[in-house]
């Protein structure tokens, strides 16, 4: 299967702007919860071990593996599985539906 070189781009761009939403998830609803965890922790003295949090870069990777991954999917399906959505015919309708209508 050949494919064209601006299906190709196309690709490529959906892709990295999955990676990039991938990396802002990461920050917002991984990185910034468990940088508050060990602050608190931290703060209160409690003495946990939070080694298993891996370091910010790790979960930033993830994030746009994650991301891209998602976004290479979405695409492959947008290409093979057209979204048509049922339309209503409007020339059907009697005269009678709007009953505000003068003649």
């Amino acid at each position: 299967m050949r494919f064209r070189r601006q299906q190709t781009i196309r690709f490529l761009r959906s892709v990295a702007v999955g990676a990039l939403v991938g990396i802002v998830f990461s920050i917002l609803f991984v990185i910034l919860p468990s940088a508050a965890l060990i602050l608190l922790v931290s703060s209160l003295d409690m003495g946990w071990d939070l080694q298993w949090i891996p370091s910010t870069p790790v979960l930033m990777a993830l994030g746009a593996l994650i991301g891209g991954a998602f976004s290479a999917i979405l695409f492959v399906k947008d290409q093979y599985v057209p979204y048509v959505e049922p339309v209503q015919d409007f020339e059907d309708d009697d005269e009678d539906d709007f009953p505000g209508k003068l003649n």
